[in-house]
């Protein structure tokens, strides 16, 4: 009798994605059914669940200070759970599944002088 081999745990590549991700998208992960803009640079994604979750992003800079990220972290953490995310184009996206957080993280990143929008037919 031979006792199994221990899992190798190793420092080669990033965590897996699924670590970070929110929890309502991870339980909807492959089941969305539709998303609309609800205006420049918010938008809602619905799944099959009915679960929804609100997507609102703003323009950033390629590279920006660790003090702005940290602001932009800040206002994760009041109003997105912590559930922050930067598209592929370096725009910063806040992702909340609560409507009636969506005005205020508005408001919290324009007071940071960036604008909300880029979604829909408009310039990133």
């Amino acid at each position: 009798m031979t006792a199994e081999p221990a899992e190798r745990l190793t420092d080669i590549g990033p965590p897996h994605y699924e670590r970070f991700l929110p929890p309502v998208v991870k339980a909807n992960y492959g089941k969305w059914v539709s998303h609309e803009i609800l205006q420049p640079g918010v938008l809602v994604h619905t799944a099959e669940s009915g679960d929804k979750i609100y997507s609102i992003r703003a323009a950033t800079a390629r590279l920006i200070s660790v003090p702005k990220i940290r602001q932009f972290c800040d206002i994760a953490d009041k109003y997105c759970d912590g559930h922050i995310r930067w598209t592929s184009r370096n725009n910063v996206e806040f992702l909340t599944t609560k409507k009636e957080n969506v005005e205020p993280i508005k408001q919290a990143v324009e007071a940071l002088g960036h604008p909300v929008g880029g979604t829909g037919n408009s310039i990133t």
